[in-house]
């Protein structure tokens, strides 16, 4: 009975778990093919709306560069390691994408410095080298930032402040003369 109140309990969870079949490599190179060389921090935020179950990169091909995997919350995983300009190959898992793509946040950073940001759309098909069904777009470099509140376990962006419009000197000139009049027209013109 407790046995198969035990699958009852674990089988959804576990169901959800889905390890891609193919290797992927962390080289420090853009989708636009900017390579940015040495890298020691990958994060990785799920903003679709479903979770991991697991950390998003895999251990079993990077534990030996000292590099470790962690599933911080259900949908933020933070990979971490000494610099690199190579790491993998290393498989990914992901929730069971039969439902829904998985749109996800992926950020390579130096230093905590922010290389490069990517978002990414898989919806599931695809096998192998062949990588259909993905999309990896590069994030807009926009002097935006992004960043992980620990104590909120939330996923920020911060759009960079916005510019002050600059007022054309004709207005100031415009400006300047109604007021003149405005002034003038309000003194009082003695009488002859």
């Amino acid at each position: 009975m407790m046995l198969a109140l035990g699958a009852v309990i674990c089988l959804p969870s576990m169901v959800m778990a889905w390890t891609l079949p193919t290797t992927f490599v962390e080289n420090g190179t853009d989708p636009n093919n900017v390579n940015y060389g040495q890298f020691d921090k990958i994060e990785v935020f799920m903003i679709d709306g479903t979770t991991f179950d697991a950390p998003f990169i895999q251990e079993a091909g990077i534990a030996g560069d000292g590099w470790s995997s962690t599933l911080v919350n259900p949908t933020y995983s933070l990979a971490m390691g000494p610099l690199t300009s190579t790491l993998g190959p290393f498989t990914v898992e992901l929730p069971d994408p039969s439902s829904t793509p998985h749109v996800l946040d992926y950020f390579v950073y130096r230093d905590n410095t922010l290389l490069y940001s990517q978002r990414i759309t898989w919806d599931g098909t695809g096998s192998g080298g062949d990588y259909q069904g993905w999309s990896y777009p590069v994030l807009p470099s926009d002097g935006s930032t992004y960043t992980y509140d620990g104590s909120s376990d939330t996923y920020d962006r911060t759009d960079p402040p916005s510019q002050p419009i600059p007022i054309p000197s004709t207005l100031l000139l415009l400006g300047s003369g109604v007021i003149g009049l405005v002034l003038w027209r309000g003194q009082k013109i003695p009488k002859p």
